[in-house]
């Protein structure tokens, strides 16, 4: 911790860091394992390619001190060369999710002003790639088909002095979030922003060297790039990615995982097999069912070590809302399932649940952050943690803003949620976009999903209102689990299934009151479109307003 409060600067960072680890040249820093690639790199690799690409960046193209460099390509180790390189050139790594077209990647690189793309050959396919390199020349940019960082060479004289004018509050990386066209949502965090972040979350992560973080986090969201990249480097521990979600269980037993962090969507899949799984073997065993009442902890205990789970401390969730169920199943078997909280705005670590007792919340904001609840029930944010604002856009940034008579700056995150005795928080949902009913109650979208997430035959679900005669109802928007209703393919059929699963869970359920419960059922049969840490994509779904 005090080699963090050193730390002016992510340059800062690096070397307090990246170089003490380099003494042990074979190390793993970062391991990389996608579906199409295997690789990994060591601390002195990274130190190496890092302090090379810096050197071609000041020496070849001549990049000066607060240019941008856009960043785009899936997670591997050159996306972290070209991520520290960017950083010691004095430069603003602009990340841009990978997912995205070409269009939104071009008003991105435009909107930012970026001096030069540093493209990936995994961006998209070959067309897109092509979109891009025409498009490249108008706004005076480069690409690069890949980056190889044993090509270049090592220029550190250019790289000593660069720390030294780089202020705690200068912009250190924009991250591009979400947003319309006409109202695009590039954060600006800062040098402070990110190391004031990393101090909190270490209080509360307690992450060790010799742990194997593993983890199926974008670097370009703010999440995997503050606890899936930087928090790992604070004591040397490794970092190892994967994107293979149907292999989870195998990747978390070969990598001999300690801490595995991921979004709900995989923790609801994988409480889904523990449920179904405990309920065959109960079946077939009175010991297994007596054991399950009495003493589920020794089931947990088995079921790790089937798993082959005996270096794993802990699961942490995050990037949205987590189903109580599913908390409950894991924390029920003893298997520690912390959820945590935060916005891209707040660098993002809000914090995480580490009671049992307080399933369904957040837990308390780390120690350099503070909450407080507006009195329309909004969660505001504050402290040295939160962004400067929205890269070009004051209209944005004034609305979201906020730096009270004291000074401190806030965040008004558009989350609803309140504060209990403890000073723990509880979200209940979005506040752009919470269904009013025909009396006047209120329904939580978010809140409803995350109950009806746990109906037999339901894989995805989205919750919108149901407009008839211009009063709002509310609707359920279901992707079928196939896997679980089997061969049955007629729409009807399955619909009829659903519904018998979602109804018999309202009426069971005690956490919905009877005007929450969904009135009507659309069956789809194409998955949702999901951003890429696991969102569905609600505004694509949502009906439009009416039109004269």
């Amino acid at each position: 911790m005090e080699a963090l409060e050193r730390c002016r600067n992510l340059i800062d960072f690096f070397n307090e860091f990246v170089l003490r680890h380099t003494e042990q040249m074979f190390d793993i820093a970062l391991k990389i394992i996608r579906k199409d690639l295997v690789e990994d790199l060591t601390f002195n690799e990274l130190l190496s390619g890092s302090e090379k690409f810096a050197g071609y960046l000041i020496q070849e193209r001549e990049i000066r001190i607060g240019d941008r460099i856009a960043i785009l390509g899936k997670n591997c180790v050159n996306w972290d060369i070209a991520f520290w390189g960017a950083i010691l050139a004095g430069t603003i790594p602009v990340l841009i999710d990978p997912e995205r077209k070409a269009e939104g990647v071009k008003k991105h690189l435009s909107h930012t002003e970026a001096e030069l793309l540093v493209m990936a050959n995994d961006y998209q396919d070959e067309p897109s790639r092509e979109e891009l390199r025409r498009f490249i020349p108008t706004i005076k940019m480069t690409v690069f088909p890949k980056i190889d960082f044993k090509t270049f060479r090592k220029r550190l004289c250019w790289i000593k002095n660069i720390k030294n004018v780089i202020s705690p509050d200068k912009t250190a990386v924009i991250l591009c979030t979400s947003g319309t066209t006409e109202d695009p949502r590039e954060v600006e965090l800062s040098h402070q922003n990110l190391l004031s972040n990393l101090k909190g979350a270490l209080e509360i992560v307690k992450i060790r060297p010799q742990d194997r973080l593993g983890h199926i986090l974008p670097p370009h969201h703010s999440f995997g790039l503050t606890v899936g990249k930087l928090l790992p480097l604070c004591v040397g521990a490794t970092n190892i990615y994967t994107d293979s979600y149907r292999h989870i269980a195998q990747f978390i037993k070969e990598e001999e995982v300690t801490i595995f962090i991921a979004v709900p969507a995989l923790f609801v899949a994988i409480a889904k097999k523990i449920r179904y799984g405990l309920t065959q073997i109960q079946a077939k065993s009175g010991i297994v069912r007596l054991l399950n009442r009495v003493a589920p902890k020794m089931i947990g205990k088995i079921l790790l070590r089937k798993l082959g789970w005996a270096n794993l401390r802990f699961l942490v969730s995050g990037s949205a809302p987590m189903s109580k169920w599913v908390l409950e199943t894991f924390w029920r078997l003893g298997i520690e399932l912390r959820e945590g909280y935060g916005t891209t705005e707040n660098s993002p670590v809000y914090g995480f649940n580490t009671s049992p007792k307080k399933l369904g919340s957040v837990g308390k904001p780390i120690s350099t952050l503070l909450v407080k609840i507006a009195p329309d029930g909004e969660i505001l944010l504050g402290g040295p943690c939160i962004a400067k604002g929205y890269h070009n856009n004051p209209e944005a940034t004034k609305k979201t803003f906020e730096t009270d008579p004291n000074g401190i700056r806030w965040v008004h995150t558009g989350d609803l949620g309140h504060l209990d005795q403890d000073g723990d928080l509880f979200i209940t949902g979005r506040k752009k976009y919470l269904i009013v009913l025909p009396g006047g109650k209120k329904v939580h979208p978010e809140h409803l999903e995350l109950v009806l997430s746990g109906a037999k035959y339901v894989k995805d679900i989205l919750i919108v209102p149901d407009r008839q005669n211009q009063e709002e109802y509310v609707k359920a928007i279901v992707f079928p689990n196939l896997e679980e209703i089997g061969p049955e393919r007629n729409i009807e059929v399955i619909k009829k299934l659903v519904w018998e699963s979602i109804n018999n869970l309202q009426q069971k359920s005690k956490e919905l009151s009877s005007f929450e419960r969904v009135k009507t059922l659309e069956i789809t049969m194409e998955e949702f479109e999901k951003t890429s840490n696991g969102k569905i994509k609600r505004d694509s779904y949502l009906p439009r307003p009416a039109t004269l």
